[in-house]
């Protein structure tokens, strides 16, 4: 992991109590309790020690709003790829105990920032660096990513929160998960006989050796090469013969259709890519459409994360 430490959010949101009616009247109902006493006691000592009372109150509402308006939580670094659905780590670093929940892409809420660790015990040294799990639910690309922080410090009376957003060092790609690949129509270079894209096709000569990857035919594997090197090696083959094959992905408006299409279309690429097919991906991005060789997964993966729907063509007046 890169990141840029102490990086500073490019919006801030408004400073918000958190749920403020219970506190509020819990607050409101002790001052006039004790407003009670004092008046039918008379006595000075009661008086003052109403006013330390109704002091303390009043910072213990006022001062949080203080303290997470001047909070400062510094992302240190991001994971250029991540999948929709599995949690990804991030460390920050907090100058204050914060409670932080992220929001786009979201997240379990976590503590951050310095606190107590016992004398002899595991946890870490106070103010060091932790980890925000981030838990994106679709596809996307992340310039920046959005949290909210709260405390409640320092009597814990009542809780205030602003929304933060902290632009990344580098961009985050989050790629659709791997969906099923579609079964293509059998070609003049397709020997499968099925179109099955899980049935790798022998094309060009052998070249060399290279370790064995799912999908590899068993005539393929290379027993001297084996038995030397100790693992299970097969024939590396020259470059495919075949054209490549053009995988065209056109997303749909709707979100979840959106989502699904493009788990498609990773897993087509990721097992045309896997049986050695050279693969060109068209699809639209925000900047327009984009057409282009991709040979692994990740770079497919990126590519998807970018596309969008097709623009809807403008009726004619």
């Amino acid at each position: 992991m890169t990141g840029r430490a102490g990086a500073r959010p490019r919006r801030s949101g408004r400073v918000r109590p958190v749920r403020p009616v219970v506190p509020l009247v819990s607050c409101v109902a002790v001052l006039l309790g004790w407003g009670l006493v004092a008046h039918n006691s008379g006595a000075g000592w009661v008086q003052a020690v109403g006013d330390v009372v109704a002091g303390v109150l009043a910072v213990g509402l006022v001062a949080p709003a203080v303290v997470v308006r001047r909070a400062t939580l510094a992302v240190l670094g991001v994971p250029a790829d991540g999948t929709a659905g599995l949690p990804l780590e991030v460390p920050v670093k907090a100058g204050t105990r914060l409670r932080v929940r992220p929001l786009d892409p979201p997240g379990p809420e976590a503590f951050v920032g310095p606190h107590h660790v016992p004398a002899g015990t595991a946890g870490g040294e106070p103010g060091g660096t932790e980890y925000l799990t981030l838990l994106p639910a679709r596809r996307g690309v992340y310039p920046a990513i959005t949290l909210e922080i709260a405390t409640a410090a320092p009597f814990g009376l009542l809780w205030w929160r602003r929304a933060v957003v902290v632009e990344l060092s580098r961009q985050l790609y989050v790629r659709p998960r791997l969906g099923r690949p579609v079964a293509l129509p059998v070609g003049r270079h397709d020997t499968a006989g099925d179109g099955d894209l899980r049935a790798p096709v022998q094309v060009g000569e052998p070249r060399g050796m290279r370790p064995y990857r799912p999908g590899d035919l068993r005539r393929w594997v290379h027993w001297p090469g084996t038995a030397h090197s100790g693992e299970l090696m097969v024939r590396d083959m020259e470059g495919p013969t075949a054209e490549p094959v053009t995988v065209e992905v056109r997303l749909p408006a709707e979100p979840e259709a959106a989502e699904r299409a493009a788990e498609r279309a990773l897993g087509t690429v990721v097992a045309l890519v896997d049986r050695g097919t050279p693969v060109v991906l068209a699809t639209t991005e925000p900047d327009g459409p984009n057409v282009g060789a991709v040979g692994d997964r990740r770079t497919a993966g990126r590519r998807l994360a970018r596309a969008v729907a097709e623009p809807e063509p403008t009726p004619w007046r």
